[in-house]
């Protein structure tokens, strides 16, 4: 376990960290093999990283920082990484001025008017507005 004074700064550093990699919590924790609300309630301290989870959480941003530039760039280029929506909640997970639930509203919004067939009314208000 954690003393108080490791766990605050392992959260900043581990917030610092995804922040800076555009990584969000789903992908840590999916990479990790930890609970995404596990992830989530360490993150906004609500909950104390074992040894363990805090190993496999700092593995999963080590790893992500060894990579090679050039394997980076092409390994980002997959379908899944070229999906506009995973590409739009990245940038939004990577504004530290917007937390969890901010960017769960922005996406629900912009989730809505991708829905929104590309022609008919609906878009020429949108258009207009």
């Amino acid at each position: 376990m954690f003393d108080e004074g490791n766990e605050v700064q392992f959260r900043d550093w581990l917030t610092l960290q995804l922040r800076s990699r555009r990584m969000s919590l789903r992908q840590l924790a999916h990479r990790s093999g930890v609970n995404v609300s596990t992830v989530s309630r360490i993150v906004r301290g609500e909950r104390r990283p074992t040894l363990n989870t805090a190993v496999r959480l700092a593995r999963v941003v080590r790893d992500s920082a060894d990579e090679s530039s050039a394997s980076r760039f092409f390994g980002s280029l997959t379908a899944e990484s070229l999906d506009p929506v995973r590409e739009v909640e990245r940038a939004l997970r990577a504004d530290g001025h917007l937390d969890d639930k901010d960017v769960r509203k922005i996406m629900q919004v912009y989730l809505r008017l991708r829905q929104v067939p590309p022609t008919g009314r609906l878009v020429a208000e949108r258009d207009a507005g």
